[in-house]
């Protein structure tokens, strides 16, 4: 494990999903854009006190950017999808659908 690698690509995964560029994020934090890249591309950690400043600007909770566990190979994921999907029922089918169509969407 890569805390430093994992805790960038969690940080970039929740300030995506809270519609955030770096340079937002940047500015709410008062650092450079170029820092947050080099947290994001797993080359630097952050301050103490910068993971503090990410919680309160994101609105989430330490231990969301701490969150690890689910950081798995493109295979492993397929892997987890697809067991999933065996189990579902049609119902369960469809809002799967449904909620990936909506995501596509959002990213056009």
């Amino acid at each position: 494990m890569d805390i430093t690698k994992d805790f960038g690509i969690r940080l970039q995964e929740i300030r995506k999903a809270k519609g955030l560029t770096q340079a937002q994020l940047a500015e709410m934090v008062d650092l450079e854009i170029t820092s947050i890249s080099r947290i994001e591309n797993g080359s630097r950690f952050p301050q103490k006190e910068n993971i503090e400043k990410f919680v309160e600007a994101l609105d989430c909770n330490i231990k969301d950017l701490f969150d690890f566990d689910y950081i798995k190979t493109r295979e492993e994921l397929r892997t987890y999808i697809d067991k999933k999907l065996d189990e579902a029922s049609l119902n369960d089918l469809q809002f799967y659908v449904r909620v990936i169509d909506a995501h596509l969407e959002t990213r056009k």
